[in-house]
């Protein structure tokens, strides 16, 4: 498995690359897209470039100027991340396989950024807000961390909320209720019973969003794991 620095990178080109198919896609200049979402039209020209890598108040900012929910501008990027094959770090054709991945930002019909995503031990996801907290987005990854597919957790909370320990279950939906009514950032622990039986510690960074044209916003959110 790549390590991370090189998966980080990684990331960062490939995402830069489908902003940008998907900012020209919209006829929008570098310019247009930066007043759009409030940042910097230098930041935009870096993340297209994939010399920054993209936070969640960015993801926030682009997917509310493209007019789209969070969840949409992911799974928008989602299909590009499935087909990409990435290299062994130990393999000796590793620097010739990142200069084929230079060579596929300039490609953007090829660009798979999902399997990217797929191996950071990190899961992207996105949630509706109170009273619901309904996942509506996981990246495949999920299933790396809590060996559940993701698919098991989207439609409702129940799945989420039964394989969270029952002396965390009311702390964590009350914390959220109150990041919530604030609409502010905010960060979940608790810990979550796997598909093998093993208790995991959950660590989510959350980002609460407003819709567009008005509509009720959602949750923006990155999960990591590690074994107790």
């Amino acid at each position: 498995m790549p390590h991370l620095r090189q998966l980080t990178s990684m990331l960062k080109s490939h995402f830069g690359a489908v902003l940008r198919k998907l900012r020209l896609q919209r006829g929008l200049t570098q310019e247009n897209l930066a007043s759009l979402s409030h940042m910097e039209r230098t930041f935009i020209s870096m993340l297209e470039r994939g010399v920054k890598q993209p936070s969640l108040e960015s993801i926030c900012n682009l997917s509310q100027a493209f007019g789209l929910r969070t969840h949409e501008l992911l799974h928008l990027f989602e299909p590009e991340i499935m087909r990409a094959g990435l290299q062994d770090p130990n393999d000796p054709d590793l620097g010739a396989d990142q200069r084929n991945l230079d060579e596929m930002a300039s490609r953007q019909d090829h660009l798979k950024i999902d399997r990217i995503i797929e191996t950071l031990p990190v899961a992207f996801f996105t949630r509706t807000s109170s009273p619901e907290f309904r996942p509506t987005f996981f990246s495949t990854n999920i299933k790396k961390l809590t060996g559940f597919e993701r698919e098991s957790f989207l439609g409702s909370n129940a799945f989420w909320l039964e394989r969270i320990h029952p002396e965390d279950r009311a702390v964590v939906l009350q914390n959220l209720h109150n990041l919530s009514q604030g609409g502010r950032a905010g960060q979940l622990n608790y810990r979550f019973a796997t598909r093998s039986g093993a208790w995991l510690q959950i660590r989510e960074e959350l980002r609460f969003t407003s819709g567009p044209n008005g509509a009720s916003g959602e949750i923006l959110g990155t999960l990591t794991g590690a074994m107790l």
